[in-house]
């Protein structure tokens, strides 16, 4: 650990110790893994099992109790529980999740879910809440191949919303340029992810949202997208996406044996090349 986790740690666990209610402090995400992923930015996963959580929800003074908060906002989490994510006024954030005591004992009879399967580290264990708990493999989840109706489905939405962005940029919306353009490249790290897995097997781990793209990404995948993310003008960065888009399904298809929808493509292509009249 570095000084500044240490420091942490410490902070969280020394809270805990002084509140009754915590019977134990888990920590997830990649500071748990131990696997090399982690660096000096990487956020604090950190569970916070307690026997009520409802008392979490809708305050957040025992934020505080923490160290300085530089700010903090409160979701649902996954359990139905409550989530506070925290940039404290250190620069150290940490995303909390108070959770039912009991979901220990569930953890520990059914078998680890597969966050928890990724790797865990136990910070605070009152009174052996966590002795149950099996070991971590460090497996990755399983990821969810297409069949072929929904790898048709995914190209259909990719050129349907791609074929947007010439009328829009004619008519000078540029907010609404901007969001069709996400969602495009949204549809993209979806077949990026497809990609490296067709290559790699359903297997290899493809992280989430991106990250780390450039390490499971199969080879060049990466310098196309950081070239694509430094063209400046919109509807030349969206031909660069189509681009890769094309490439990358084409081989998924050929893995899989779906059939690439050609039709489609060439129908959207010649838009992308200039702006439609008004």
């Amino acid at each position: 650990m570095t000084d500044n986790d240490e420091v942490f740690v410490a902070r969280v666990t020394d809270w805990a110790r002084g509140r009754g209610d915590i019977a134990a402090v888990v920590r997830t995400g990649s500071r748990a893994r131990g696997d090399g992923s982690v660096d000096a930015l990487s956020d604090h996963d950190i569970e916070l099992f307690t026997a009520t959580p409802e008392e979490y929800a809708g305050t957040d003074e025992w934020v505080h109790g923490l160290g300085a908060v530089a700010v903090n906002v409160e979701l649902e989490g996954p359990y139905d529980n409550p989530a506070h994510l925290v940039f404290f006024a250190d620069g150290t954030k940490a995303d909390f999740q108070v959770l039912p005591g009991e979901l220990l004992t569930e953890l520990a009879e059914a078998g680890l879910d597969e966050l928890h399967e990724r790797g865990y580290q136990v910070l605070f264990d009152r009174e052996g809440a966590t002795a149950a708990l099996p070991a971590a493999t460090g497996a990755a989840p399983r990821a969810e191949l297409p069949d072929a109706e929904g790898f048709r489905a995914h190209c259909g939405e990719f050129w349907f919303e791609i074929a947007h962005l010439p009328r829009y940029l004619a008519r000078g919306e540029l907010w609404v340029v901007q969001s069709r353009a996400w969602e495009t490249k949204e549809l993209l790290l979806t077949a990026i992810e497809w990609h490296a897995l067709a290559q790699h097997g359903d297997g290899h781990d493809v992280w989430h949202g991106g990250t780390r793209m450039r390490e499971w990404a199969a080879p060049g995948v990466w310098e196309r997208v950081e070239a694509m993310f430094a063209i400046v003008d919109s509807l030349a960065q969206a031909r660069a996406a189509a681009d890769l888009f094309a490439e990358l399904t084409r081989e998924i298809a050929k893995a899989y044996g779906f059939r690439y929808p050609e039709a489609w493509e060439r129908e959207i292509r010649p838009r992308l090349d200039r702006l439609p009249s008004r």
